[in-house]
């Protein structure tokens, strides 16, 4: 399994996050060339090398014409100071406060990616990212969702910051996006709507149950395209991995620490064993009575990228009567704050109980096998006596592949499980 860690050494921004995957050896020309099917032209992509604070990092250069303020600071200035803080689209506050001369809402911004060529998965994980910006901004300014008009982060070179994260996922074969806390600066910071704290109302929005660090620096740190990618496609914590490559992107200011985004990627080890025996799991739960019912998948994504082995839903019957839901998870003992932070950001419960559980399991091995669709993982389990082997293909793996290539899950189930019995595998 390949895992990225975002390290947000000195921030986050859309055009950061894309300059650190170039950074890290992203195809160039194939990341161009998908974005420019979400939006053919007027933009340009341009990287090139610069230097923050001894730091040797890529700047992406992304410009479109029109939404960049001035393009001459754009393309050679590296600077920034207090005074001007800096949004995805590389323009410092003050550019970007009289540059937006248009919004678009959230239905705009999603015929833009369906529209595209984009691959399913990406065109989801884009539509994902946009939807939790216009949930956020809807929370910020006390209207329904359809109605929130987009601002900096509905401008096209926002689009495809979000666009170019999630075609450079799939570039660098990415399975797992585990990113740092988000650093907080100090300051104000303007915007289209006026002067705010630091960080402005949509960001705080998006970080709630995420870890955050204080720095003292005068700044935005965090833009709401960065928060709302890391927080949508990305979970918590600084993964297990051999480290195989480093990239780092750069941001526009100049701070008292390097304006980078650092992007370390490596791999699981992808045949480890779980031996049989005593086991100890936390089993985190909560009653819940007053969730949508549509908005549990989404918060059982989330819920297992956070470390959880397993997530499950009982239906109840509350006191007066009141149907309900008790939502539970397993997990490790290590893993159970994250879980528990996740369970409480991505549901209406205001709180959850844990208990320590004993188990016994069988011996599991992790492994591929090589199928007509390429590479996918399974799980082999040992009996008691390690005379029966079963073998099983990872549901996630046969999920994606059905939808990157527009099968029916059946056929692609029946082509996987016809593979591994071709290898001898029960």
């Amino acid at each position: 399994m390949r895992v990225c860690y975002v390290d947000m050494i000195g921030g986050a921004a859309g055009d950061m996050l894309l300059a650190a995957f170039l950074d890290a050896g992203a195809d160039r020309d194939a990341l161009e060339r998908a974005l420019r099917t979400l939006v053919p032209d007027g933009w340009t992509l341009a990287p090139r090398r610069v230097e923050k604070r001894g730091i040797g990092a890529t700047f992406a250069g992304l410009v479109v014409p029109g939404e960049d303020g001035d393009a001459e600071h754009h393309h050679h200035g590296d600077g920034g100071n207090a005074a001007h803080r800096h949004d995805d689209d590389g323009r410092d506050a003050h550019d970007r406060e009289h540059a937006a001369t248009s919004t678009r809402t959230l239905a705009d911004v999603l015929a833009i990616v369906d529209g595209s060529g984009l691959t399913p998965r990406q065109r989801d994980r884009a539509g994902a990212v946009y939807r939790r910006l216009a949930e956020a901004e809807a929370t910020t300014h006390g209207v329904p969702v359809d109605r929130v008009h987009f601002h900096e982060v509905g401008q096209l070179d926002a689009i495809l910051d979000v666009a170019a994260t999630c075609v450079a996922l799939d570039l660098l074969e990415i399975d797992e996006l585990r990113c740092s806390a988000f650093p907080i600066g100090t300051g104000a910071v303007r915007m289209q709507h006026g002067t705010y704290p630091n960080p402005p109302p949509a960001t705080a929005s998006l970080l709630i149950g995420w870890p955050t660090r204080a720095v003292d620096v005068e700044g935005e740190l965090v833009t709401p395209t960065a928060a709302a990618i890391l927080t949508t496609l990305a979970s918590a914590g600084h993964p297990d991995m051999t480290l195989e490559r480093v990239g780092y992107g750069a941001g526009r200011s100049d701070f008292t620490v390097p304006n980078v985004t650092r992007v370390m990627i490596g791999t699981r080890d992808g045949a480890r064993e779980e031996r049989p025996g005593d086991g100890e799991v936390v089993v985190i739960e909560a009653n819940i009575d007053d969730m949508l019912p549509q908005h549990y998948e989404l918060a059982m994504e989330r819920i297992f990228a956070a470390g959880a082995r397993d997530v499950w839903m009982t239906p109840i019957v509350m006191k007066k009567g009141r149907p309900a839901i008790m939502l539970s998870a397993i997990a490790a003992p290590d893993d159970e704050a994250a879980v528990a932070r996740t369970m409480l950001a991505e549901t209406t419960t205001i709180g959850v109980r844990v208990r320590v559980e004993r188990r016994h399991v069988l011996a599991r091995t992790i492994g591929e096998v090589a199928t007509p669709f390429g590479t996918v993982r399974v799980k082999r389990t040992r009996g008691a006596g390690g005379d029966r082997e079963r073998t099983r293909a990872e549901y996630d793996d046969l999920l994606r592949i059905a939808r990157e290539r527009d099968l029916p899950l059946e056929h692609v189930v029946r082509e996987v499980d016809a593979a591994i019995r071709g290898m001898g595998i029960s």
